[in-house]
């Protein structure tokens, strides 16, 4: 099984650099990380006393599946390889992420979007549409505007967000399509973070989740601005993500950051437009 992908569809926010690595754990009210995972070995446990075990018992238990479930969910996910394919050293994976095909309703989104301040002008402007659970559906795109996956907005169920099947997170900078020459892009964490920017005014870009791979770098470096504003969530997460990206690429741009006021967790948080704007106002440089 390929565990980093599992792990990212189940919607966890995993790092991508070392196949060993430590996270909140989602079994209990985690103020520092807790929960180690080795995605090589498949093996997990929590130093607080959650549990242990394999992989498979760590996505039961979080996906709340029985055993019917979980073997139909992982059967589904199942890959397999040529052995043939270690007889010889292969290229590193360069290319694009490939086209596929929506099996989602687009024109039509769930209401309760618009209680959370979004309006029909930018989930049209995004493409977002709507599936038999009364999710969200927000599409997501590369440069060449080919789809190349979509994430899922959970309605009132956890987790909040899943990645569809095959989609390389590290590999997609959410929103760079739409990026015409500016004075500064702002990068967010999610999607609905980068449309609540857009819905305001403001150029931005999201990549999906705390962390920016090598592969985000260089798209962002390629982006048509003099200024990148860092607008992560307002937790240790978002904060030390913020650090790990101004060192990358503060010889490279002008970069900045926001402070969110207490209270906020993340940008669209902030529903007051003349708020929002004095956060981005008021950004702090490097």
């Amino acid at each position: 099984m390929d565990w980093t992908q599992l792990l990212l569809e189940a919607g966890l926010d995993i790092p991508l650099e070392n196949p060993q690595f430590i996270i909140k754990c989602p079994f209990h009210d985690d103020v520092h990380a807790s929960c180690s995972i080795n995605v090589d070995k498949g093996m997990w446990i929590c130093f607080r006393g959650c549990g242990q075990g394999s992989l498979r018992s760590f996505i039961q238990r979080f996906l709340g599946f029985d055993d019917s479930a979980l073997s139909k969910y992982l059967d589904e996910r199942e890959f397999s390889f040529d052995i043939n394919m270690f007889d010889e050293e292969l290229p590193l994976e360069t290319g694009d992420l490939p086209e596929v095909e929506s099996p989602f309703k687009h024109g039509y989104v769930p209401e309760w979007i618009f209680d959370r301040g979004f309006n029909k002008k930018v989930l049209k402007r995004w493409d977002c549409g709507i599936d038999s659970y009364n999710n969200l559906i927000i599409p997501i795109k590369d440069r060449g505007f080919r789809l190349v996956g979509w994430v899922t907005r959970q309605y009132n169920r956890e987790p909040k967000y899943l990645y569809s099947k095959g989609l390389k997170k590290s590999k997609v900078l959410f929103g760079e399509f739409n990026i015409e020459p500016c004075s500064f892009v702002c990068i967010t964490e999610g999607t609905l973070d980068t449309m609540w920017l857009d819905q305001h005014g403001y150029n931005s870009v999201a990549i999906l989740g705390a962390n920016m791979s090598t592969s985000q770098q260089e798209a962002v470096l390629k982006l048509p601005t003099d200024e990148l504003v860092l607008c992560l969530d307002n937790d240790d997460a978002g904060r030390i993500g913020t650090d790990r990206i101004m060192s990358c690429i503060s010889n490279r741009f002008v970069v900045s950051y926001v402070q969110l006021p207490n209270g906020y967790k993340d940008v669209q948080d902030i529903r007051d437009k003349t708020l929002l704007s004095e956060v981005i106002k008021e950004r702090t440089f490097w």
